[in-house]
């Protein structure tokens, strides 16, 4: 079992501050301690606690400093979109005739589904977002990509292949095509 320890000012909700009122929905301590066995919350609480209890040679990170808090989950995002976020369009069409759609089609290609779930992983963590709904592209291998990158950094991810029954790109596969035709009917 490995164990590892972050120090600093936590935050911890417990539950919902409009079901039970703001100060009873969060536990928050000024200098606490947040003990991590095989990855894992095990233990919370104030530092001065919990540090006499910690086996000999538990790194501690020292993020007194800073704020800690639980992962944020990100409810709607499409991992496929990130080269082109802040692109103008005029109208939400106009942006994914010009931009999103465009830059979907390189998905066909495994490779490219590949480095940018790595990236958008990446950038999820480096920015304290733990979980999130992803919207992948029509191609089974970017939701494929997407899964084993996430896999690999051992986050939860609620993912799925993007269905769509109108507008299809023309470099949309051909059997997405079908499989779109077919759904109308």
């Amino acid at each position: 079992m490995s164990q590892q320890a972050i120090r600093g000012r936590l935050l911890s909700y417990r539950d919902d501050p409009g079901a039970v009122g703001e100060a009873a929905a969060y536990d928050y301590w000024q200098d606490g301690l947040l003990i991590l066995e095989d990855g894992r919350i095990a233990q919370i609480g104030e530092a001065s606690a919990l540090l006499p209890g910690l086996p000999s040679g538990t790194p501690v990170d020292d993020y007194r400093e800073y704020l800690v808090m639980t992962g944020f989950i990100d409810a709607h995002t499409h991992y496929s979109q990130t080269q082109v976020i802040a692109s103008f369009g005029a109208q939400l069409l106009d942006w994914l005739e010009n931009y999103a759609f465009v830059e979907e089609q390189k998905f066909e290609d495994p490779a490219h589904g590949e480095r940018l779930a790595a990236f958008f992983l990446d950038e999820c963590l480096r920015n304290g977002t733990t979980t999130a709904a992803v919207y992948c592209t029509v191609h089974p291998g970017s939701v494929e990509a997407f899964f084993a990158a996430s896999h690999a950094r051992n986050m939860r991810m609620i993912a799925g292949k993007l269905l769509m029954d109108r507008g299809a790109p023309k470099g949309c596969s051909t059997r997405c095509r079908a499989a779109m035709t077919r759904a109308r009917r």
